[in-house]
Order: C-alpha cells, then sequence, then structure tokens
C-alpha cells in the first residue's frame, strides 16, 4: 500500500483517482463554452498523449469552472474567486451527469490582495460521497516584483511539493500562435521540486494569434516527475490551471503583458 492510500484510504477504491494513477503524461485542453452572450466559462480536458505532441481525442475527465460571472469580467486574477469541479465523465459541459460524477474541488477564496498580503490561493480536496477531504493547495508567494510569476504547491501537510515560475515578456504571449517562428508558437514553464531540482518543464502549445492572445487559449503538456503519486499529479494539474485562471483567461485589456503579470 503506498503512502496516497495509507493517507487517504479513499484513493484505493476511487476509480477516478485510478485513472490519474496511471497517467505518466497528459495533455491539458482548454475550451470556452459559451451559454449565451453574457455567460461562459473555462473547461479543461485532461487527456492521455499518445506520442510527444498528439493526444487522445477523448478525455479522461474534465474540469470545469463554476465561478461568479461578475466577479470573472470585473475582478483582477490575483483578487478573484474562482471554483473548479473534476468529474469524471466524458461529455465536455456542465450537466446533471457532470456534476453526479464530481470527484475533486479547486477552491479559491477571493482576496484582496497585493504584493505581500494575503496572497492569492487555491484549496484542492477530493470529494468521495457527502466528504470532502483535503489534498493541499496552490499558493502565490510574495513577490518582490511582477517581471515573474512563480507558483508553489503544497500537501495536505503543508510541505512544498512543486514550485513553478513563468515570465511574461515572451512571444507567446504578445503574437501567440504566428507561424513565422517556433517561440511564437510553444513555450515552457520552469518546474522545480521540494529540493530546489529542476524538473522537465511544462511545455504550452499556442493555436493562432486570435485565439492564443486575445482569449489566452494555451493547451499544456505536463511530464509527471517520475514515481509521483496521484495527490501529487492532482497538485500539478492544480498548478498549471491556477496559473491559467490567474493570467491567462484574462481579457487582452486587463492583461499587462509589457509591464506586469497581474
Amino acid at each position: 500500500m503506498n503512502s496516497d492510500t495509507k493517507q487517504f484510504p479513499e484513493f484505493q477504491t476511487n476509480n477516478s483517482i485510478d485513472k490519474i494513477t496511471q497517467l505518466s503524461r497528459a495533455y491539458i485542453k482548454k475550451s470556452y463554452i459559451y451559454v449565451d452572450s453574457n455567460n461562459a466559462y473555462c473547461i479543461y480536458g485532461i487527456h492521455k498523449l499518445l506520442n510527444d505532441e498528439e493526444y487522445d481525442p477523448i478525455a479522461i475527465f474534465y474540469i470545469a469552472e463554476y465561478s461568479d460571472q461578475c466577479a470573472r469580467k470585473h475582478c483582477w486574477g490575483d483578487c478573484r474567486q474562482f471554483k473548479l469541479f473534476a468529474s469524471d465523465t466524458q461529455v465536455k459541459e456542465k450537466n446533471e451527469n457532470f456534476e453526479n460524477n464530481i470527484f475533486l474541488e479547486f477552491d479559491r477564496p477571493k482576496r484582496c490582495t497585493c504584493c505581500c498580503f494575503k496572497r492569492p490561493e487555491m484549496f484542492v480536496n477530493l470529494k468521495t460521497n457527502n466528504s470532502t477531504l483535503y489534498i493541499g493547495r496552490i499558493v502565490m508567494p510574495f513577490k518582490f516584483c511582477y517581471n515573474t510569476m512563480q507558483i508553489e504547491a503544497y500537501d495536505s501537510n503543508n510541505y512544498l511539493k512543486y514550485k513553478m515560475k513563468d515570465g511574461c515578456c515572451k512571444c507567446i504571449l504578445i503574437c501567440g500562435g504566428l507561424t513565422c517562428k517556433k517561440t511564437c508558437k510553444e513555450d515552457y514553464l520552469k518546474l522545480y521540486d521540494k529540493n530546489q531540482q529542476e524538473l522537465k518543464p511544462i511545455k504550452s502549445k499556442a493555436y493562432d494569434c486570435e485565439q492564443s492572445c486575445q482569449f489566452g487559449i494555451n493547451d499544456k503538456i505536463i511530464d509527471f516527475p517520475y514515481a509521483s503519486q496521484a495527490k501529487d499529479k492532482i497538485l500539478l494539474i492544480a498548478t498549471v490551471i491556477m496559473h491559467d485562471l490567474t493570467y491567462f483567461e484574462q481579457k487582452p485589456e486587463k492583461r499587462k503583458v509589457y509591464k506586469s503579470i497581474n
């Protein structure tokens, strides 16, 4: 029995967690679902990679955003509240079937934040029947300046598991998707373990100029560290989504590409 099932016995009988356990790599595909002209939400498909670039078009499961629309439209990425649920369903839509199969919750409370106070946090929970089990949290720590975004993942015992770093002055942010050169279509987010050892970076793939720049739709490829457990993989997926919803989904007029990451 591994440490996951010792600490969380529910992992042992959870088929959804089994799917994550078996993953060595994952393709996170982001989409916008438009309900009407004033209502839309993000949904992330978690796919198996077939090779270095291609992925299985049928998602293993989906993670859907349940954010307040007003906060989403009018709050800055650092401050706004959002909540997401992962459902063991292959239907890319928030419906009754989706909500009946929820097994993970990503919850980020609203924070009135600045460089050093009330830093944004997202709490990751396992949902089983009527219970909620805390897995860990994702934090944007104190910033000396805004030219680098840093996100840290902590487990349920508050031990650092991963640290991800990203800069703001990159071709993929300014002209992502253009075919003139490779740097416009892909980028890498640096990833470190608890010992500050650099791991294989997270790859970011752009679509075309309009989708990548205006809507911030960039897919991610994760190579999970060797021997990482299910809860560690969940925290790493949550770290990528925290990064994405903090910055990349903001409207162009709110994305200070040239000055800061907020």
